[in-house]
């Protein structure tokens, strides 16, 4: 007599075993959703950095995998912090994932608007003028195309309010507003209740130091946003 073989319908995440296939088809436990979910941009973007992060906090040799990262503690912290990152529109995410890492900030403060407006004045200051220029070069030309209008007129005639948004969210920085004459007429048009809102990001104490010592950078700057019509 042949024997009957039963066929387990058990759960390849969580080992979970069913009676029925179609319970098992069903089926939703944390690890699978995990894997379910793991092309998303945010849990890449978590991945990453958990790699980011054993590889300089921890000092790992061992490469990460996704089923490392999946059955971490730290899966969720990390998820968070790629979803954030895609929630605020996050300047140069790789190097705010850097920034958190290297300066030992603590992984439950990674999302705090704090942390990113931290990292951010950071950056503005640091980065390589040829970043700023075309990060304010993309904001002009997503504006012209909502308005039907020349790019390089965002800062002549676009909506003050978001102009100042777009300068502390680092899209405008001091690189452009001061290098580009519709960038300083600008500034003459600004209430005092906005020049404080955007003064730790265009502090002409700094910048005006930053242009002195730069002064090739700076006259590039000007050249290029002369050439775009700003």
């Amino acid at each position: 007599m042949l024997k009957t073989v039963v066929t387990q319908n058990k759960c390849k995440y969580c080992d979970r075993v069913f009676k029925r296939e179609s319970t098992l088809t069903i089926h939703l436990c944390e690890q699978k959703k995990r894997y379910q979910e793991k092309d998303e941009k945010g849990v890449r973007i978590g991945f990453n950095t958990y790699i980011k992060f054993y590889e300089y906090a921890q000092g790992s040799a061992k490469y990460k995998t996704f089923n490392d990262f999946a059955k971490s503690s730290y899966y969720k912290a990390f998820v968070k912090f790629g979803r954030h990152c895609l929630a605020i529109n996050a300047v140069s995410i790789n190097k705010f994932a850097n920034y958190v890492i290297k300066n030992n900030k603590k992984l439950d403060h990674w999302t705090r608007d704090s942390i990113y407006n931290e990292y951010l004045l950071y950056l503005l200051n640091a980065e390589n003028p040829n970043d700023a220029l075309a990060r304010a070069l993309e904001y002009g030309i997503k504006w012209g195309e909502d308005k039907n209008a020349n790019h390089g007129d965002v800062l002549r005639y676009g909506n003050v309010n978001e102009i100042c948004y777009a300068i502390t969210t680092g899209r405008i920085s001091a690189w452009v507003v001061y290098n580009c004459n519709s960038g300083r007429k600008l500034l003459d048009t600004l209430s005092e209740e906005q020049k404080l809102i955007i003064w730790n990001y265009i502090d002409p104490d700094v910048w005006n130091k930053k242009f002195t010592d730069y002064k090739s950078d700076q006259l590039y700057v000007q050249q290029m946003l002369l050439e775009a019509g700003w």
